[in-house]
């Protein structure tokens, strides 16, 4: 789902359910908290096996980021429109928040598919630093706020966002 489509979704349901944004907001920090740390954990690791990689998850998937709507409104509770932050990639097939360092999206908050996903050599880097349990404890907690915003987004979540829920 493209970004301009899932603002329109936002500001949306900010004129329909003002009394949720606060909520949205505290689930917002706490993601952020919760990704800072996977950040962490990640950067020690990634630019060495990404950089070597040659089918890595950005320059792979045609995607607009990743965003689901909850990701796009946590997002929102804390920062701006990314509008600005998107490049052309001339591959047909890169994530358009790929930048020439990574992604240009604050790492403390970008779409639990993005945080979440990892390949094997991750894995195996993670499990070889000691880290894989923790990263673990971290993907856990990111799916409990998942959970938590769901019931707040219900009319505005994607029908493949509510069958996921039911599995």
């Amino acid at each position: 789902m493209g970004i301009d489509i899932l603002e329109e979704k936002f500001q949306h349901y900010r004129q329909l359910h003002p009394e949720n944004m606060g909520r949205l907001r505290e689930l917002a920090l706490e993601t952020s908290a919760v990704q800072l740390r996977v950040r962490e954990l990640m950067d020690a690791i990634t630019p060495t096996l990404c950089n070597a990689c040659i089918a890595s998850c950005c320059k792979c998937m045609p995607v607009d980021g990743w965003f689901t709507e909850s990701d796009y409104f946590l997002f929102r509770m804390l920062h701006e429109a990314p509008f600005d932050l998107r490049s052309t990639h001339a591959d047909g097939r890169s994530c358009t928040f790929l930048g020439d360092t990574g992604c240009v999206l604050p790492g403390a908050m970008r779409s639990f598919p993005c945080v979440k996903v990892n390949c094997k050599m991750v894995a195996e880097a993670l499990e070889a630093n000691g880290r894989l349990a923790e990263f673990t404890a971290l993907y856990d907690q990111m799916g409990r706020l998942q959970e938590q915003i769901w019931p707040l987004l219900a009319g505005f979540l994607s029908p493949t966002i509510m069958q996921a829920q039911q599995l």
